[in-house]
This record gives structure tokens, sequence and C-alpha cells, in this order.
């Protein structure tokens, strides 16, 4: 049975007006975007100005599915004859949906923040979870309003919530929608940098998850992050159980990396697949570091991870024919890219794909919103590039051109300034038995390109 029900719409929203209701109406939870419309849901629509919610125009797109309507002005609706819940505020509705369920919901509420890392930790806490029962913001909207939507469409029925949180909407805000039980941070690094933004008041923000954990609460860190204090203090004055990841002696969870992949857990050593990069497994700990704590067997977790499915542009892997006499191995890492993620998807491909018998070629974007640090954060690129031992480097955006006036001598390849002319040469420059990576921030929209590479695989790998 669907959560919402008019009380409970009520319940959530004291000051809305509520119109054309009949008696049994109920609904999964609002939606504020049409593109991830579903039958049921109540449809958050905005007016003139309004910056949250669906458009009039896309209302045609979702009106055959939506159970109801959240707007400001009921009258401008009437003649849909659908149930109607007008508001004073649509961005506080959005957020009053999300706080009554989170007080309905007597679960385990697992919150993630880093500056890398954080979606595909949430995905693979989704994956070993499943089996008991869960819900999750897989969508990575994981803005306030992001978060409030998903959780309003969340099942109280089952026992887990796996929530990815970012700072956006600010996190403070986030903690307090999400009451998490377990709170996550995997790192910190130079990313969306504000002006006169630095490092330490990334660490300070992203401390801010800690803000409404319980007492009873526990806080998972990476051991070896930068400004680690900072984050470690705030859990301390919360009086939170601290869990540490990391490779150091002095993580309680330490990762072992190398030939063999080794998780040691408190009296347990977990061995995990040989091939998975580092930042891969550290990720994995975080789950285990959780999935331990919380007594829940720890063999059937790491069967489930060792069977991880990568989110689309994290490091999903796809292998196929470009041509009729070309095949490549394709890793997909377009989605984000920051100095901490590049460092680390440069080093699990070397070691997915190292050795003399492979051809790597590397199509690299520009880390973007690195603030003032930006280009000495791409000419460091330089040294970790040489680790992987490319046949071939392909950089694409302005910031990109320093880090190739670095190395344009060592290695065959080339700059472009944006994706569409390097697009345009793709198949020029990758060749048979290639081994792929794709690595950027979205906006430089490499994306595109791994779309194409994929589109000429279903092409040439159809079934016979």
């Amino acid at each position: 049975m669907d959560f919402w029900n008019e009380k409970r719409v009520r319940l959530a929203n004291p000051k809305a007006k509520l119109y054309n209701f009949y008696e049994g109406w109920n609904s999964k939870g609002i939606k504020i975007t049409h593109s991830s419309f579903e039958d049921g849901n109540i449809a958050i629509v905005r007016l003139g100005e309004e910056t949250i919610g669906i458009t009039e125009q896309n209302l045609e797109k979702v009106f055959d599915k939506a159970s109801a309507l959240v707007c400001t002005k009921a009258e401008r609706f009437w003649e849909l004859n659908i149930p109607i819940i007008e508001v004073p505020d649509l961005s506080k509705s959005v957020i009053y949906f999300a706080k009554f369920i989170r007080r309905v919901f007597k679960g385990k509420v697992i919150a993630t923040t880093g500056s890398s890392g954080k979606s595909t930790v949430t995905k693979m806490f989704y994956d070993v979870l499943e089996p008991y029962g869960v819900s999750s913001n897989l969508n990575q909207a994981n803005t306030t309003w992001g978060i409030s939507w998903n959780m309003s469409n969340f099942s109280v029925h089952v026992p887990y919530w796996a929530i990815e949180t970012s700072l956006g909407g600010g996190m403070t805000r986030n903690s307090l929608l999400t009451r998490p039980d377990y709170a996550v941070v995997t790192n910190v690094a130079p990313v969306h940098l504000k002006e006169h933004q630095s490092l330490e008041d990334i660490a300070r923000n992203k401390a801010k998850i800690f803000d409404a954990v319980p007492p009873t609460g526990v806080a998972v860190i990476y051991r070896e992050m930068q400004y680690y204090n900072i984050i470690e203090n705030a859990a301390k004055e919360k009086n939170l159980k601290i869990i540490t990841v990391g490779e150091s002696d002095n993580a309680d969870i330490k990762i072992e990396t190398g030939e063999k992949n080794i998780i040691h857990l408190p009296g347990k050593d977990c061995i995990m697949n040989s091939f998975l990069p580092r930042h891969l497994v550290l990720d994995m700990a975080f789950v285990l570091a959780v999935i331990n704590d919380m007594k829940l067997p720890v063999e059937d977790a790491v069967e489930r991870l060792n069977r991880f499915q990568a989110l689309a542009g994290r490091g999903e892997i796809f292998k196929g024919k470009i041509q009729k006499d070309r095949e490549i191995v394709l890793v997909d890492e377009a989605f984000n890219a920051n100095p901490l993620s590049m460092r680390a998807a440069l080093e699990g491909f070397a070691k997915m794909f190292g050795g003399a018998d492979k051809s790597r070629v590397l199509i690299l974007g520009d880390m973007a919103e690195g603030g003032p640090q930006t280009i000495q954060h791409h000419i460091a690129l330089a040294d970790v590039i040489e680790k992987v031992q490319p046949s071939k480097v392909l950089l694409c955006g302005k910031e990109m051109k320093v880090l190739w006036e670095v190395i344009k001598d060592k290695y065959s390849g080339a700059w472009y300034p944006e994706y569409s002319a390097l697009n345009k040469d793709i198949l020029k420059l990758i060749q048979d038995g290639d081994c792929v990576l794709v690595k950027s921030s979205h906006s430089v929209q490499l994306y595109k390109i791994v779309s194409y590479l994929k589109l000429l695989m279903s092409k040439y790998n159809e079934p016979v």
C-alpha cells in the first residue's frame, strides 16, 4: 500500500489547503521533475519565477500519471479536476514531506557524503542490504530537494535507508532531514570550491553531516583524508562512536591492496576480488565497517560486493566492437572529476589493465570548479599518468591545456578545446585492442563520447 494518504499529507503540511480529495486516495510520493515521474506520484508544479518543481508546460507530459498536484495557486488548475495540495511555499513543502516520513520510519538510516565515492558507496550499501529491504536515492539526487523527494518515495516497511548527501542545500539541513544513524565521510577534496573557499572550509561543511546524528549514532571516517582532525572532532563533539577506515595501522578497518585485496575487520579478514582498484576496495571497506557494526553477516556482504556493478559514469566497464574489426574495453568515469577521484581512477585503471600486453588510452577532461589551485591540480596529473604508461593521451577542455603542454613531448595524443572536435576524431584515435579510460567533470560532456562508443558497440555486437 502506498504510504501517503489524505491524513498524512495534512500532517506533513499543516498549512496546506486540500481540494478534490476523495475517500481512499493514496500516493507513493512526490516528484519535482517530469523526467523521473512514475504512476501515482504527486507532481510539484512551479509557477512564474518559482524554482522548484515541474513547469506547467511539462505537466502535460506527466498529468495522466499524477495522483495529485502541489502548487501555490490552486485556482490555476481547477479545470483539471485532480486532487490539489495548495501550499504557501513549494520549497518548504518538499522538505515537510521528507521530515514527516522520516519521523515515521523506525529503521536505520545510513547517510554518505564526501568529495568523491559517495554515489558508489551508497550503491554498494543498496546492493548489500537489498536482501533485507532497503530504500535509496540511487539517482544521485543528493541535494536537499533531491533527498527530500526521494525520501517521500521511500518505503517505511524496510529496515534500512541508504542516502547519498552532498553540500547542496546545506549539510546541516540535509543532516536534519535524514537524521542518520550511521554517517559516512569518504574523503575531502578540492571540488566545487567557491571564491575564497578553502579545502579546510569543505572539511568543516562535510563534518556537519553529524549535526543531527543521535547520541547512539556512528561516524565512519576515512583515516587518511586531509583535515581528518576536523571531521573527527565534529564526531567527538556529538559523542558519536567513531570507526576509521584506511590503509594505515591507525585505522580501525584497514585495507590492503596489491597482489591481493584484503579488508581487515576486527578478528576477520575479508578477501576481495584481486582486480579491484584501490578506491573501490576502500569504498567497500566503508560498507563492511557498517555491516560489521550492525552485526549483519559479513560473508554475505563480501559475496555481494565482489559482484558489484559500478554506476553509469562512475566506473562502468564495457567491452565490445566499435567497428567490425575493432574491439575495445571502455571504462566510463565521465560523470565527475576532482583531483582525488582523477588520481584514484588513473591508479585503478593501471591496476586493472596494466601490463606490456595491453594498450591503454586516456581520454581526460577538465576537473571543473577546482578553485584557485586548479592549474596546479591539472599539472600534477602528469606524475600519475606516467604510472599508467599510456599508449595515447587525449585531453579535452581549457583547463587541460596546461597539462598537455607538460606532457605533449612524451606521449602520442592531442589536446582538444571541447568534446565535439574530439568526438569527430575518436574513431581515428582508438585502435583494436585498446583499453580506454574516459574521466572528466560532467560539464566537459565527455559522457557524450561514451554514449557514442556504446552506440557503436550496440550496432556491431548484436546477436546473430
